[in-house]
């Protein structure tokens, strides 16, 4: 019974200072039933912060072959596959590390549904984190005029960087790639904060992917494995 309110007690810590823990993951590809994760990076924030300290990144064996095709993509190659731990632990010190903070991330929908098959499949535990997508925020603000109607349309993560002025010199490292995502955050926050006392219920109500309805439709093709 203590162990169950000192749980309580941290998650509304966690709800307070409103953290959150912003993903990506490189995949062996999108077909869901089939393919799996190749690695996970996350960062953690609280409020506007990036925490540079509070980071994690794990390279992974899917227990599943990765396409020829993705290997262009994000460099992970069969040998360091190979040589990866297990999914099942790295899984563990994911959801350890993320705890019930709030999951950010670009097309964030498609790294939740890999991440919720892999643990319900490995660990039995059903994943279902709120969640705040940063494509979903940012069309909201393209929308309402707040950032400039000529980035209409765009949908990649270097575009979306680059319309805030944050330099990309890679991608396809999930870490990396989390990284970038989390200073797109932060500019958001930054320009919903004076629109919205409770900002952070705001995000969370506008930026859910799960009442979005953009996943898996045509934006499926702009999503970087």
């Amino acid at each position: 019974m203590f162990s169950f309110f000192k749980k309580e007690k941290i998650e509304d810590e966690i709800a307070k200072r409103k953290e959150f823990v912003v993903v990506d993951t490189e995949l062996t590809g999108l077909d869901e039933k089939k393919d799996g994760i190749l690695s996970i990076g996350a960062i953690r924030m609280e409020d506007k912060r990036i925490l540079l300290g509070e980071v994690f990144y794990r390279l992974l064996n899917p227990q599943c072959e990765a396409q020829k095709s993705t290997v262009l993509v994000h460099g992970i190659t069969a040998s360091e596959i190979k040589n990866s731990p297990h999914v099942c632990p790295i899984l563990k010190e994911f959801l350890d590390f993320a705890g019930n903070r709030t999951v950010v991330g670009h097309f964030v929908e498609i790294d939740i549904r890999f991440l919720r098959k892999e643990i319900k499949k490995w660990l039995k535990i059903y994943f279902n984190p709120t969640a705040i997508d940063t494509y979903i925020i940012f069309n909201w603000l393209v929308e309402r005029g707040i950032i400039p109607k000529k980035y209409k349309g765009i949908k990649s993560l270097p575009d979306i960087a680059e319309a805030f002025n944050i330099k990309v010199e890679r991608l396809h490292d999930a870490l990396y790639d989390s990284f970038v995502t989390a200073q797109i955050f932060q500019r958001q926050i930054s320009l919903i904060q004076p629109l919205n006392l409770r900002w952070h219920d705001f995000l969370k109500k506008i930026g859910s992917p799960h009442v979005s309805g953009y996943m898996f439709g045509h934006h499926e093709r702009t999503y970087q494995i």
